[in-house]
């Protein structure tokens, strides 16, 4: 979920290098003092192992348990211990405790309450952690916000693009037809008699015929063509690099796709529901003035007999 931030970005680049042969006292020593957590284990350019603190402390560990460490050469706690503390308080945010790490360059924060009194401790590994989450919620959110912009573009009853999603895609295709000099078809298409439908069978069964309208047309569509809820039964075809026979073609196919629905229609004269559309196509044009072309024919087609597509030649 992380992964669109690079390692690169996050890594440190001067990195501590030891030789395998080298005495563990030197590992120790430069632990100490260059304030690092770990050494890459070099055998030339090759990477051979990697040895952190706890490798460190555990390896003391062990020389304890084998008796090979004179125990009076230890020390006590409070010869080896960091006495300049850096503490947060318990009611200090995420980013106090990343600032004082980074600015101090230390690992490890004692968390003190009101009162003065240790209450817990804040380590590297919770800091990740927290900011791991953080960064989870983010990406969370922004695909959230993502998918309800995604919703805002949609009608919700018949699943396709809406009259918000239909003019910013008008305009894109627009722009591009005009750069490339090539033409764009537009259709708009009109079920008809469906006042009567919705009248006669109730708005219930309305929905379902809009639904199984978009379906069937949508399964008509080639790879880059659009349909879009225009307003009410009316939806809108959006052709890519269409001339005005293929969005007659592309309009034909989405009328013959209704009529083998066969859905019963007893108010049309047909006896079932069909289509009505007006075809337009252009290169130069504004996709305002095109979609206007195609209303025109839509115009022509639903008074000249419905369920028939009629076309309007673009005007110079």
């Amino acid at each position: 979920m992380l992964n669109h931030i690079p390692i690169a970005q996050l890594m440190s680049r001067n990195v501590a290098r030891i030789a395998p042969e080298e005495p563990l006292v030197l590992a120790y020593r430069r632990v100490r003092e260059e304030g690092i957590s770990c050494l890459m284990v070099m055998r030339g350019a090759e990477l051979a192992g990697i040895i952190t603190e706890r490798d460190l402390v555990n390896h003391i560990d062990y020389l304890i348990d084998q008796d090979n460490l004179n125990l009076a050469h230890l020390g006590r706690v409070c010869d080896v211990m960091s006495r300049h503390l850096v503490a947060v308080m318990d009611t200090d945010g995420l980013q106090t405790a990343l600032d004082k790490c980074m600015e101090k360059a230390i690992r490890h924060l004692p968390v003190l309450n009101a009162a003065g009194d240790l209450v817990g401790v804040v380590t590297q590994t919770d800091l990740v952690r927290a900011y791991s989450h953080i960064l989870a919620q983010q990406l969370s959110l922004a695909s959230d916000n993502e998918r309800l912009k995604a919703l805002s573009l949609l009608d919700p009853l018949m699943g396709i693009g809406n009259r918000r999603a239909m003019e910013r895609d008008l305009k894109h295709t627009a722009a591009g037809s005009d750069r490339r000099h090539l033409p764009y078809g537009v259709a708009l298409l009109d079920i008809d008699w469906f006042k009567r439908y919705n009248d006669h069978y109730g708005h219930q069964l309305g929905d379902e015929a809009l639904k199984a309208v978009a379906t069937a047309i949508g399964r008509t569509l080639r790879a880059g063509d659009r349909l879009y809820r225009y307003g009410g039964e009316e939806l809108m075809l959006l052709l890519p690099e269409t001339d005005l026979e293929g969005a007659v073609s592309a309009a034909e196919r989405a009328r013959n796709a209704v009529l083998a629905l066969s859905i019963e229609h007893d108010k049309s004269p047909l006896g079932v529901l069909s289509l009505s559309a007006g075809a337009a196509a252009g290169a130069d044009r504004d996709w305002q003035a095109l979609v206007s072309a195609a209303d025109e024919a839509l115009y022509d087609a639903k008074h000249n007999g419905r369920n028939c597509v009629h076309a309007m030649a673009a005007h110079d």
